[in-house]
């Protein structure tokens, strides 16, 4: 499960996906995070979010399966339906936002025909449909991209025929260029990959050896030559599910076992690594892969959530900023559309959304309950007094004298002001709980 922590405006802002409340944020005050709020109550755990100049980006999908889109400026939400699921089914998709060319970007995968096809869909005012990329395997994870400096993409995925390579997207022609297997010799399952100015790039990912599956790290150079797979860690789970970090001069891997954290980090430019260490985590914390963005640009590192904090490992503080790389902007001209795409629905805009507080949502409830039992009470002692009322016209016909039990003027309560105490009462928890 992933989360993302993206810098909007002076603020970080913390987005996750809370049982029974669905997809929540909430905003870094200070030291500490605030209390969450709810954005979207029937989304899925399967979102990606990208923090881009003044804007947030949010793509999810629904309780239906339908993939929406968000975008939030001057802190007021708008949602579009950009795929209308018409089965119903809900899987994982595995969004991907990255900016490039001045254009959103979405990758995802879509399941269809019992096949899974890696999907490229560019996010713009018009209604452009999605383009298939290829037919993938549905591995852990199914796919990853990388931006490269100027206007291109690329993709790393294991096809069908069970074959890791990549495909590079070039805005300037608009297409995908052809599959290219990584280092097809190590025949090495990669999971992750950093490009580097130059045309260099970093792998990790799992060698077989006699049975035994371990973590490796190799590079291309600028040459398009491979290293020899340096082994990071022995015996590694599929569920590893490693990434690169960059902390100061350190380059890390770091990477889930067993429910915990481990890293290993290397000071000579990935020709030597540390021995692996493990992090110690609280009894009961959760392993999250967070995604880090700012300016545009996502790193992913790996940590737990600690009450109103973050616990975040090898990275830098939240206070550093990430490097914004130039880019050349392209307008995108035509995309070809797939089948699938023309059989889902089309890219349907809503009206602004309101996020909700799950607090003063309480109150609310609980002073409809509160107004509820006052009503409730009020009928019961109508009732009563009407009882009474008849015991003492019995009373005074039998023995000719009135007995007045209750005096007339005692007050009943109103509706309406049952709710002006409920309200007053409110409005003074509320500040109280804000002081």
């Amino acid at each position: 499960m992933s989360e993302y922590i993206v810098k909007y405006g002076d603020k970080w802002w913390h987005f996750f996906i809370k049982p029974f409340y669905g997809l929540c944020f909430r905003k870094k005050e200070g030291s500490r995070f605030s209390n969450f709020e709810v954005l979207l109550s029937d989304a899925c755990d399967d979102f990606c979010v990208l923090s881009v100049e003044n804007q947030i980006h949010l793509v999810c999908q629904d309780k239906n399966g339908s993939i929406l889109y968000l975008v939030m400026q001057d802190e007021m939400w708008r949602k579009t339906v950009l795929l209308e699921s018409k089965s119903g089914t809900v899987y994982p998709k595995h969004f991907t936002l990255i900016s490039i060319g001045g254009f959103i970007n979405l990758f995802y995968i879509i399941m269809y025909k019992e096949k899974y096809m890696l999907v490229h869909q560019i996010i713009t005012m018009e209604d452009r449909p999605p383009t298939v990329v290829d037919r993938i395997e549905n591995t852990i994870p199914p796919f990853l991209v990388a931006a490269h400096t100027g206007t291109d993409i690329s993709i790393l995925y294991e096809n069908e025929s069970g074959t890791v390579g990549t495909r590079l997207y070039r805005w300037s022609r608009k297409t995908f260029a052809g599959f290219i297997p990584v280092n097809p010799s190590a025949k090495c399952f990669v999971r992750a990959f950093r490009h580097e100015l130059g045309g260099r790039v970093r792998y990790a990912g799992f060698l077989t050896v006699e049975g035994i599956q371990n973590l490796v790290y190799f590079e291309k150079n600028e040459a398009g030559e491979y290293t020899e797979p340096t082994t990071v860690y022995l015996d590694c789970s599929k569920e590893a599910a490693p990434v690169f970090c960059q902390d100061g001069e350190r380059l890390y891997l770091v990477w889930q076992e067993a429910g915990g954290i481990m890293s290993s980090y290397s000071i000579n430019d990935g020709k030597k690594w540390s021995k692996p260490i493990r992090y110690m985590i609280p009894a009961g914390a959760e392993t999250v892969l967070y995604g880090i963005s700012e300016n545009g640009e996502t790193r992913y590192v790996y940590g737990y959530a600690k009450e109103q904090e973050l616990v975040l490992y090898a990275t830098p503080d939240l206070s550093d900023t990430i490097a914004r790389h130039e880019q050349r902007e392209f307008r995108p001209e035509g995309y070809d559309v797939v089948e699938f795409a023309t059989e889902q629905g089309g890219k349907l805009e809503e009206p602004p959304m309101q996020t909700i507080n799950p607090f003063i949502t309480q109150i609310k409830e609980e002073l409809v309950k509160f107004k509820e039992q006052f009503i409730h009470l009020h009928m019961e002692i109508a009732d009563l007094r009407e009882k009474i009322e008849q015991v003492v016209e019995q009373q005074t016909i039998a023995g000719g004298e009135k007995v007045n039990i209750i005096p007339d003027t005692v007050p009943l309560a109103e509706e309406d002001a049952i709710d002006a105490v409920l309200l007053k009462n409110a409005s003074v928890g509320i500040q109280n709980k804000e002081n």
